[in-house]
């Protein structure tokens, strides 16, 4: 999609490019999500500690070309539940919710371009509900295996059995087979 000149400038002028470490937080349980962020370079997750476990529930993974924020904090300007780590080195482009706002409201070639990133979002979003809905934990990572391989190098074995609902046991067995 073509941009006009005038949103590109207001773009660059709201954009804060940023590099998180491996392992540093960009959201903690009890904080708004006031951005949302473009992944350049780098791997995320997404995940949440349930009051009566002690092992994360890991949600998401996103990566180059995704964005990333907690969808329900962001939009309700509530506090979110969930963490959001960087899993490697990570550059991110980040827009404060505010910035969007305005962005909306000076061109609507903006709201285009989001409805499409949306669009997609909910698409994914579709399909790994689909997956994890799966009864066999086999079914779960043989999806897994096949639709995200360039993951299976780059995020540990304990957080794709956390996203798979299955324990890291169970993905071990599976793999060795």
């Amino acid at each position: 999609y073509h941009l006009s000149p005038e949103l590109v400038d207001d773009i660059r002028q709201r954009v804060k490019i940023r590099r998180l470490d491996k392992g540093e937080l960009l959201l903690v349980p009890g904080k708004i999500a006031s951005h949302a962020s473009f992944i350049l370079e780098g791997l995320v997750k997404s995940y949440y500690i349930p009051e009566d476990e002690i092992a994360p529930v890991v949600t998401k993974f996103m990566f180059e070309n995704s964005i990333i924020t907690s969808i329900l904090s962001y939009y309700s300007r509530q506090p979110g539940n969930e963490y959001i780590e960087a899993v490697e080195d990570t550059l991110i482009a980040s827009l404060h919710y505010n910035d969007m706002q305005f962005l909306f409201s000076k061109h609507f070639e903006f709201n285009y371009i989001i409805r499409v990133i949306a669009e997609k979002y909910l698409y994914c979003l579709e399909v790994e509900i689909n997956n994890r809905r799966k009864p066999l934990a086999e079914d779960r990572y043989a999806f897994f295996q096949k639709h995200f391989p360039y993951l299976l190098q780059r995020v540990a074995l304990k957080d794709i059995a956390s996203y798979l609902s299955m324990t890291t046991e169970t993905l071990s067995r599976i793999r060795g087979k």
